[in-house]
């Protein structure tokens, strides 16, 4: 299952808008500017789908681009599971949202914004995210994720080995989606998995409970390949002050 849900700091310890606007400076004479011609829009909606930088490219990210509205939300995922991305891509380019730097000290979210554009003629297509989270991120869709969810592809035991082995965490999702599970941190885990109508993928929600603290509550999306061999869990609490993606592949069954 590649999921992309949340899993706390307290699990990760113990685990532009660029807007063109090229107006022309004079031209030389008293017969105005021209201005230069704008970026041509993309609908956001048109890039859905699991895309991935290239293969030994620094930096290494994985991104799931999902219908959100008029607009497509994307989750941009680290493979170091260093940084996980939040943001709205728009149809005027540009793109907007919170990134969060996954360490021990659960640093606060940060403000981002950006520009992104995309080759949908390509083969495989690319999409080019420019300003978050590099200055530069040219990723090539792996997966168009086309059709609807079917909701018995979550089902299943989970489990993730995390930190060099330091931590394991096992989620036991049914086949109506609810889903509970624990760490070898001490955390215990307990909410639902949705199949998507409009894409192949899942909204996930949960509630994390472990030994020091107050409970806190996570919400974001999953994907299940097709071996059903490897997941991505990633996501934010609604307060945008934590987040953690899990590595690509990290859940198998």
């Amino acid at each position: 299952m590649n999921m992309v849900t949340p899993v706390s700091k307290r699990a990760f310890r113990n685990v532009s808008a660029l807007s063109s606007l090229l107006a022309a400076c004079g031209g030389g004479g008293s017969d105005g500017a021209s201005a230069a011609a704008a970026p041509a829009a993309i609908d956001p909606l048109s890039l859905k789908g699991r895309w991935v930088t290239a293969g030994g490219a620094p930096p290494a990210f994985t991104a799931i681009v999902v219908p959100e509205g008029g607009n497509a939300g994307a989750w941009v995922l680290a493979n170091d599971a260093s940084r996980v991305v939040r943001l709205v891509l728009r149809s005027d380019n540009t793109a907007a949202g919170k990134s969060y730097v996954l360490n021990p000290a659960g640093t606060a979210a940060a403000d981002v914004m950006g520009s992104f554009t995309a080759d949908l003629a390509a083969s495989p297509k690319g999409f080019t995210i420019n300003g978050v989270p590099a200055a530069t991120l040219a990723l090539t869709q792996s997966a168009t994720l086309a059709v609807a969810a079917v909701q018995g592809d979550a089902a299943g035991t989970w489990t993730a080995t995390l930190g060099g082995g330091a931590q394991t965490t096992q989620w036991v999702v049914t086949g109506s989606g609810s889903m509970t599970g624990s760490s070898t941190t001490g955390c215990t885990y307990a909410g639902i998995v949705v199949a998507m109508v409009n894409t192949t993928a899942f909204n996930v929600s949960f509630t994390e409970t472990c030994p020091v603290g107050v409970p806190a509550a996570f919400s974001g999306i999953a994907t299940v390949n097709a071996a059903r061999s490897g997941s991505v869990p990633a996501s934010a609490d609604p307060r945008h002050r934590r987040a953690g993606p899990i590595p690509e592949s990290a859940f198998r069954q």
